[in-house]
């Protein structure tokens, strides 16, 4: 009998990454297997190489299910967050430009972890899920935690890859009244935003329904590129 016994010290302060993958339901329900298993196997190859991205091992812990794959660190330190920061939003902008559709967030606070029996449970992961599915585009943002947490350290709004949006619109229900995204800001190729190229390629491949998700993350794109 499986038997699940509370470990203090795996309860607490984190920061915490969560993206999925947009129409991916869809995919497995229309598509034969041999179509989604590269899809599904890019995904997991993207994450690894974001995680592992330039650097030594720094302690970060990646999991996935289905549509959903989550980053998360051992501490809420300053560091921490700067290493969950880079991979998730590395990993967020590998799928891009896979034109692989994927819509994330991270959010800041307590989370339960036994990533061995794949249990993650908490306020973090809460938030997480609800600002990465609640907007209505392509695209990755920081939750309020994450602002409030660090305000009085470097403040989101400061920070050279995040811009606010406070479009009702793209936030639909989400609670706040505004939120900081990754602006697709972070350089061109041949003098050309690549998430431009990627995001209008898989727009025109995407049913009616989705139609409005890329052009919400387009005129982001353009405000601010």
């Amino acid at each position: 009998m499986f038997e699940l016994s509370y470990r203090p010290l795996r309860y607490r302060d984190r920061w915490f990454a969560y993206l999925d993958l947009l129409g991916f339901t869809n995919l497995v329900q229309t598509e034969s297997i041999e179509d989604v298993l590269p899809v599904y196997s890019e995904a997991l190859q993207q994450m690894r190489a974001a995680c592992n991205h330039g650097r030594e091992q720094v302690g970060l812990i990646n999991s996935w299910f289905s549509d959903t794959f989550i980053i998360y660190s051992g501490s809420d330190s300053l560091e921490d967050f700067a290493h969950v920061e880079s991979a998730a939003r590395i990993f967020f902008q590998l799928l891009i430009m896979k034109h692989i559709p994927v819509r994330g967030c991270i959010s800041h606070g307590k989370l339960y972890s036994q990533s061995k029996r794949n249990i993650f449970v908490g306020p973090a992961l809460l938030e997480a899920h609800t600002y990465g599915e609640a907007l209505d585009w392509v695209g990755f943002c920081l939750a309020p935690s994450v602002e409030e947490k660090l305000k009085d350290k470097l403040p989101v709004e400061q920070r050279a890859f995040y811009r606010k949006i406070a479009d009702r619109k793209v936030l639909r229900k989400a609670p706040a009244d505004h939120l900081y995204s990754f602006a697709f800001n972070n350089g061109t190729v041949n003098g050309k935003n690549p998430y431009r190229v990627a995001l209008q390629a898989m727009q025109q491949a995407a049913p009616l329904e989705a139609v409005s998700k890329y052009q919400n993350a387009l005129a982001f794109l353009d405000k601010y590129a």
